[in-house]
């Protein structure tokens, strides 16, 4: 049995040109329109963001990880925070910690710095134990009363991010993207990681991914896989005995043309993609099974290592080119 991990990068982002790099006005006191975008995907046509995902989720008899962004809460309104949480963990769905440290320049608290950086890994030690502190703070705040896992913001983390996962009591994270090995991730490692591995005391739970053409990863993420492509890396991975394939989207992947002054359209795409997964994973309940962090015991968790790269087919990959072109003009 092969435990899928749908995992959800939950996280706001401000409508304001060159943000973060230039700072909100001290005028902008309404986030209204990128709550209602990022969170809610809230469009003409109805909503397409967290209470779409938890319905079809909860149709199927599926299970996802929410990592929850926190830290924009101190800016925009603790109100929305708690409400985020409250719509998961009501759907049946967990929240564990992400992080993206773009808001450090909007918030204050003297425990944590004062100035972004775009990654984590460009903090020390004791900025990172105590930037994860805050975010299960603020969490927990809102209504999770026992975190597990974390996601660095972009993936950008090193092994500083997880010592401070670590010192914090949080058994997993899920940082490891091999597409963003280098300026954005650097968890440096002697071999290529397929499976979880523990690494300073932490499990690491790598973002899946596959060769979709010679020399190139693609990771699995909703919105850069065809149905089909995810599909062929899902039964491969459980033909080779995988114990995890962590695939990724975001509370806003089901929308588009997020912008200031409009609503939201729906990503008819993205929306397609989501509800085959869905269905698939649904009906191979004999392959695969929706885990979740909050349920996971780190003793059981085999050691699977070294294992082959996951390949697509090169007919899938070209009807995703095709897609993505097709979507731009409908």
């Amino acid at each position: 049995m092969l435990n899928v991990y749908l995992t959800v990068d939950t996280e706001l982002w401000p409508y304001s040109k060159g943000w973060p790099v230039t700072a909100l006005s001290s005028n902008k006191t309404s986030f209204d329109e990128e709550v209602a975008a990022c969170f809610y995907g809230e469009t003409a046509r109805g909503e397409f963001g967290l209470p779409y995902q938890i319905r079809l989720l909860n149709q199927y008899g599926l299970k996802a990880t929410y990592f929850v962004e926190p830290l924009f809460a101190d800016r925009v309104g603790h109100e929305h925070l708690v409400d985020v949480v409250d719509l998961i963990q009501h759907g049946g769905q967990e929240v564990q910690l992400h992080l993206h440290t773009e808001w450090l320049s909007e918030i204050y608290d003297p425990t944590i710095p004062a100035h972004f950086k775009q990654y984590m890994h460009q903090f020390a030690l004791d900025e990172q134990v105590a930037l994860i502190a805050k975010g299960i703070r603020s969490l927990q705040a809102a209504g999770v009363k026992k975190l597990h896992a974390f996601r660095a913001g972009s993936y950008g983390a090193n092994q500083d991010t997880l010592r401070a996962v670590a010192r914090n009591g949080l058994l997993f994270d899920s940082s490891y993207n091999p597409c963003y090995l280098g300026e954005d991730c650097k968890i440096d490692l002697n071999e290529q990681l397929l499976q979880p591995y523990k690494i300073e005391s932490v499990w690491e739970f790598p973002i899946s991914f596959f060769q979709d053409y010679p020399n190139h990863w693609r990771h699995a993420q909703l919105a850069a896989c065809s149905a089909k492509e995810m599909e062929t890396a899902l039964l491969n991975a459980w033909r080779q005995g995988w114990f995890s394939f962590v695939i990724v989207l975001h509370s806003f992947e089901l929308v588009k043309g997020r912008n200031t002054g409009k609503l939201s359209t729906p990503d008819k795409l993205n929306i397609s993609r989501f509800n085959y997964l869905c269905k698939f994973l649904s009906e191979h309940t004999d392959k695969f099974r929706t885990a979740v962090f909050s349920e996971l015991d780190p003793t059981i968790i085999p050691k699977i290592r070294p294992q082959r790269i996951l390949h697509s087919r090169l007919h899938h990959t070209i009807k995703r080119y095709a897609e993505q072109i097709c979507s731009r003009f409908f």
